[in-house]
């Protein structure tokens, strides 16, 4: 069959007798709903038959009251100190910058002392300079170096696998019996044939 002459979608005899069932399961719906709508709207209407008693509502109510009264409460654990808060430290993004490092603008020809004021500013981290994250990206590593210094340190992290695995742990040995040089060829010799 050729592609001209090939038919999209469902063949029309096919489609009536499609609709033809959706039509009938409707009107079967249908009936359905009238034959049974009397009882139907009888149990939507009904009351509610199991209702709790106002004793077991306040009974579990004052349980739920003391059982949070009577919970173990534990301290919270301190991770590490708070940095005493600087006042300005509202009104400003930047913490203060050394003094001695705010000489450097000044210092040199034209642009070198800006120029060694950015080198050194950039040796700080980004939580060294600023009171709170500025943008998404500095969320990751933020004040990491003081939560690094209580980490304890686990025994399947950076073993040396390759090392082991692939490095001869006697050293440069002497070549096996079955190996040999490679042949190699003169220069002055050719080996071609034509």
């Amino acid at each position: 069959m050729s592609k001209s002459t090939a038919q999209r979608g469902i063949d029309p005899r096919l489609q009536k007798s499609w609709a033809h069932a959706i039509e009938k399961e409707d009107t079967l719906r249908l009936n359905w709903f009238r034959k049974n709508e009397v009882r139907l709207n009888e149990i939507a209407n009904k009351p509610p038959t199991r209702a709790v008693p106002d004793e077991v509502k306040s009974q579990v109510e004052q349980q739920t009251v003391d059982n949070f009264r009577n919970a173990d409460r534990k301290p919270r654990i301190k991770v590490y100190d708070p940095e005493p808060m600087d006042p300005g430290a509202l009104q400003n993004i930047m913490k203060p910058v050394d003094p001695a490092v705010t000489k450097l603008i000044y210092t040199g020809a034209n642009k070198e002392g800006r120029i060694n004021y950015l080198h050194e500013r950039v040796k700080l981290t980004p939580d060294q300079r600023y009171y709170f994250t500025e943008c998404s990206s500095w969320v990751y590593g933020w004040k990491m170096w003081n939560n690094v210094k209580t980490m304890k340190k686990y025994g399947f992290g950076r073993q040396q696998v390759i090392k082991e695995s692939f490095y001869r742990r006697r050293g440069v040995e002497r070549d096996p019996d079955w190996y040999t040089e490679p042949a190699v060829f003169s220069p002055t010799v050719c080996t071609c044939s034509f």
